[in-house]
């Protein structure tokens, strides 16, 4: 059976809130009912086969065809199912994310992951600020699942992470894990300024060193050999990323930060 598939009409003008096409909120919907929800645009509403033209098949896998950057909230608190974006994302993927999993094949804008608790999601191009952040006033950020991004991600990724695992095949932006809780953030390419910029716990593992170097506010330990990064790297050869292709390394360089906090946060670099 055929997937259900949106298709953008035309490059919108303002910005479409997409949060309400999920699998949950589709299931067992006919197409006419579909047809007739209301999405919100800029401070008006508009009905989904105006935006899009539609094609009925399986709402467990949802399709957004011809996709802008102007389309937000894509996944917001989807807990099963599958979404697959073709082309670039706005805000907000997958914000409250639970279960399930959903790939984009170009760019996301900012708050990709956004305090998500499970599930994947996968950005085959750029992430935008804030991947697996927090809101503004907001002290949570990602409490699990996994984002993975194939190219680099903007400035504050991890921000008030909590829990999760985001891993990052390019580069990462200026304050890569800053005010981490919790949770593993990896990077294959190199990284920004302000490295760890108020980490409290949580790691930090790079494969190679920052340009940049790692700041004084963070503790040179010394080398060491960690029995867990096996296990991690075992668990990246289930994912469909570069992290699945990367030889195994347990030894690393350990730097403990960020002092001006409590100090218990980890930047692991691979020797």
């Amino acid at each position: 059976m055929s997937n259900l598939t949106f298709t953008l009409k035309a490059t919108p003008k303002q910005r479409i809130d997409c949060g309400p096409l999920t699998p949950d909120n589709l299931a067992d919907k006919p197409l006419a009912e579909i047809a007739a929800i209301e999405l919100v645009v800029g401070k008006s509403t508009v009905r989904v086969d105006a935006l899009f033209e539609l094609a009925e098949g399986d709402s467990n896998t949802i399709v957004f065809a011809n996709s802008d950057s102007k389309l937000d909230f894509i996944g917001r608190n989807m807990t099963q199912g599958n979404i697959l974006v073709e082309g670039d994302v706005g805000a907000y993927l997958g914000i409250f994310m639970e279960g399930g999993e959903l790939a984009v094949s170009g760019n996301t804008g900012i708050y990709t992951g956004c305090e998500m608790k499970g599930g994947q999601i996968k950005v085959n191009g750029n992430g935008g600020d804030f991947v697996g952040g927090a809101r503004p006033g907001r002290r949570n950020g990602m409490t699990g699942g996994t984002v993975i991004v194939t190219g680099s991600t903007g400035a504050r990724t991890g921000d008030h992470m909590r829990r999760g695992q985001i891993l990052i095949e390019g580069n990462a932006g200026d304050y890569c894990g800053s005010r981490m809780i919790s949770g593993t953030i990896a990077v294959l390419g190199d990284c920004g300024a302000h490295l760890g910029y108020a980490m409290k716990r949580g790691t930090i593992l790079l494969t190679q060193m920052p340009s940049r170097g790692i700041t004084a506010n963070f503790n040179n330990c010394g080398s060491h050999t960690l029995a867990f990064l096996p296990l991690m790297f075992a668990s990246f050869k289930k994912l469909e990323s570069e992290f699945a292709k990367v030889e195994t390394f347990s030894r690393v360089q350990r730097y403990a930060g960020d002092l001006a906090g409590i100090g218990m946060g980890e930047i692991l670099v691979k020797i």
